[in-house]
């Protein structure tokens, strides 16, 4: 019996993998066995298992054992290439019918090639090996010196990462260009006592009271905005008939950042389908993932030590100039941005260094207070 699938049981974004359905389906009113759509091209499910073999042959090797370190095929088409249409919830029985001929699509035999012999495993798992030992081995690896066995490996890898990838995700934010921060009023506080609707209550913290965060550690205090109010507002995860106080902001001065919202122009390097695929970006790629990832998880339920790694890429693009780092918001549907900026801080000496203040990048056009009542909080 001929096994068929269709076009829509797939994600909408895979232009290469979609582009081969056209060419190799046809035409046909008949139902989706799997998504039951009728619309969509339909193909033969030997056909594109093929396709989808040659593409994984070109990224990934088959180790010939399995191990609970590597991947499955299934893990690799559902997880790492995201290739369903999220609305298929049949996409097991599809890999099943495109790739059980050639091994059992559960079993972890696979594991992304690399670029060069010279690479190993622990390049393999970029993020997984900078995020442990920036956590438990060896934090301050800038102060590490170079030779006696210690090789800088961490500086060495964020070095090639920013010649491959960050140094293209440069984007400078116009003059003029608005953006929002929020901040939850403790209901003890009383306005005109404790606060007043002003800089000081809705800039940055100062360093006494600045908590561990996505792109800063404790002590050392950063500007964090939204695109719009509604973004900054899910970033406060806020609970109905909380107070928050809301600014309006307009940047000064042209701004240069790294666009981590922009790491999918590397989509055709890492798209295993296309002839295109370089096996070291998708290294690299996975690194980006990562960390946006990691950026992504909420404050309140991270201990200190989640951010370690997320920290210090921010500080290592922080010394090369960047204003800071824009990143897609994990609980809204736009930006935020982390500018390398603090409070206004009256130095105890002026030898001290202290960050280049808030105020001159951006100007507080107005702030308000109002109790929620929409349920901003989300669970983690």
């Amino acid at each position: 019996m001929r096994s068929f699938c269709c076009s829509d049981c797939f994600n909408p974004k895979r232009d290469t993998f979609h582009r081969f359905i056209r060419q190799q389906g046809y035409e046909s009113s008949e139902e989706c066995p799997y998504c039951k759509s009728a619309a969509g091209f339909k193909i033969d499910t030997d056909v594109l298992g093929d396709f989808i073999k040659e593409g994984i042959d070109r990224a990934y090797d088959n180790i010939g054992r399995e191990s609970e370190n590597d991947l499955s095929l299934f893990e690799i088409l559902n997880d790492r290439v995201i290739l369903f249409e999220w609305e298929n919830h049949r996409e097991h029985d599809l890999t099943e019918a495109l790739l059980a001929r050639f091994c059992d699509v559960d079993k972890k035999l696979y594991r992304l090639k690399l670029e060069s012999e010279g690479d190993d495993e622990e390049q393999y798992r970029i993020w997984q090996n900078f995020e442990h030992d920036c956590k438990y081995y060896n934090r301050f690896f800038d102060l590490t010196p170079r030779g006696s066995g210690n090789t800088n490996r961490r500086t060495d890898m964020l070095e090639k990462l920013y010649e491959s990838c960050l140094k293209n995700l440069k984007e400078e934010i116009e003059p003029g260009t608005e953006l929002f921060r929020a901040r939850v009023i403790d209901s003890k506080l009383k306005r005109g006592r404790d606060y007043n609707l002003d800089e000081v209550s809705i800039g940055p913290a100062d360093k006494s009271n600045s908590q561990s965060g996505r792109m800063n550690p404790e002590g050392i205090s950063y500007f964090y905005v939204a695109e719009d109010e509604a973004t900054a507002l899910k970033e406060g995860r806020l609970r109905a008939k909380e107070r928050v106080l809301i600014g309006r902001f307009k940047t000064l001065k042209k701004l240069t950042v790294i666009d981590w919202t922009k790491v999918n122009i590397y989509e055709k390097a890492v798209d295993i389908f296309s002839p295109k695929y370089s096996p070291s970006m998708a290294v690299y790629q996975d690194f980006l993932r990562r960390f946006a990832i990691e950026v992504g998880k909420p404050n309140e339920t991270a201990k200190p030590i989640e951010y370690v790694a997320t920290q210090l890429v921010a500080e290592y693009v922080r010394g090369h100039g960047f204003d800071g780092i824009k990143y897609d918001s994990a609980v809204g549907d736009g930006f935020d941005v982390v500018f390398f900026y603090g409070p206004e801080i009256t130095p105890e000496s002026g030898d001290f260094n202290v960050l280049p203040k808030y105020t001159d990048i951006a100007r507080l056009i107005d702030v308000r207070e109002f109790k929620i009542k929409i349920e901003y909080y989300l669970e983690p």
